[in-house]
């Protein structure tokens, strides 16, 4: 046996040798054949990665900021934030994740922010109106794009910028042109993945999540008792739901999720407390959220999607507060120690927090 398997290892590293020997040769003598060969398939590699980067979705900001009044977005090393002194917005800055060095890049008051190549979109209400502007992420050229917008969410998504004006749900192209009125429904929220638009609208005192087209086409209703805000990840869309126990007159929460479909809806977990449900955050593993406890006690935790290892962030000294995600951060906003409004962060593992006081 021993003796057969050698012969066999002897046979295998023959052919193998003959093979080398046999594309060596082919290369010698078909030298500008094996060099069209490599050229088309480095042209190849370089059209699918192409494809592949320009296939993606670009995102302004995310889904869960937006939601959050959008006060903060990361663009490269840099998290551009809403800036606050003595209570009073002060403009936009922008401040790095491994440094606390903070640099002032207008004095606009601008929510909503979102970036797109070298530009920052943003609700601009700086001179009390509400339109969408953009400007360089240094501060200069600045833009208006659309007068006269309301005051809801603004995504920016690919070359498109969503948005609400006289109670109508808009998209339009990022120089302000091509204006397109996807929706005339009262719609709360909204999240654009690849060609569809979920959202979220009240009928009879419930809450609807349904979809369609990113023109506006294909209405289709998901789930018809559910919540203002939620987000999608994997095929599935994740809310937390409150409902209204009249034996012990008060409200409870629950994590739900359903397919993007509609099919295989699953109470996943109960939460305790009292959770501000209009300020929900989450990132691909876990949801972020405020809530009080039975003291009146104000804090951020997060809770995984499978509904377990719910753990307290930090502690919030006011009664409501605001929170952004941006590159292992929270944002989130608070009174200082003398009652004044102010940014502050801290990691979503709940170390080093820091305020953003100017």
């Amino acid at each position: 046996m021993k003796e057969k398997i050698i012969n066999l290892k002897n046979k295998i590293k023959e052919i193998l040798s003959n093979a080398k020997n046999k594309i060596s040769a082919f290369i010698i003598s078909n030298k500008k054949l094996s060099i069209i060969i490599a050229v088309a398939l480095i042209i190849i590699i370089i059209v699918l990665g192409i494809i592949i980067t320009f296939g993606k979705t670009e995102l302004g900001n995310t889904s869960g900021n937006l939601n959050n009044s959008g006060f903060s977005v990361e663009k490269g090393s840099w998290v551009y934030y809403l800036g606050f002194k003595d209570s009073n917005t002060d403009g936009i800055y922008k401040v790095k994740s491994n440094s606390d060095k903070k640099e002032k890049v207008s004095s606009d008051y601008g929510l909503y922010l979102n970036k797109s190549g070298n530009f920052l979109y943003y609700l601009d209400r700086t001179s009390g109106d509400y339109n969408i502007s953009k400007m360089k992420t240094n501060g200069q050229d600045k833009e208006t794009i659309i007068e006269d917008v309301d005051t809801g969410k603004i995504s920016v998504i690919d070359n498109w910028i969503y948005y609400f004006k006289e109670s109508k749900f808009y998209r339009a192209k990022t120089n302000g042109e091509d204006k397109q009125i996807l929706s005339k429904k009262a719609i709360d929220n909204y999240e654009v993945i690849d060609n569809w638009i979920y959202y979220s609208y009240i009928n009879d005192g419930k809450y609807i999540i349904a979809k369609m087209k990113n023109n506006g086409e294909d209405v289709t209703k998901i789930d018809d008792d559910s919540s203002k805000v939620f987000f999608i990840n994997n095929n599935y869309i994740y809310y937390i739901y409150e409902s209204y126990d009249e034996n012990e007159f008060k409200y409870n929460y629950h994590l739900y999720n359903i397919k993007t479909n509609g099919k295989d809806k699953n109470k996943i977990s109960d939460i305790d407390g009292n959770v501000q449900l209009d300020n929900i955050n989450f990132d691909k593993d876990k949801i972020y959220y405020a809530k009080t406890d039975d003291s009146g006690n104000l804090s951020i935790y997060s809770i995984k999607l499978n509904g377990k290892d719910e753990t307290k962030i930090v502690d919030v000294q006011g009664y409501s507060t605001m929170i952004n995600v941006n590159n292992g951060w929270i944002y989130y906003t608070d009174q200082d120690d003398n009652g004044d409004s102010q940014m502050f962060r801290i990691k979503t593992n709940g170390k080093d927090k820091q305020s953003l006081s100017l």
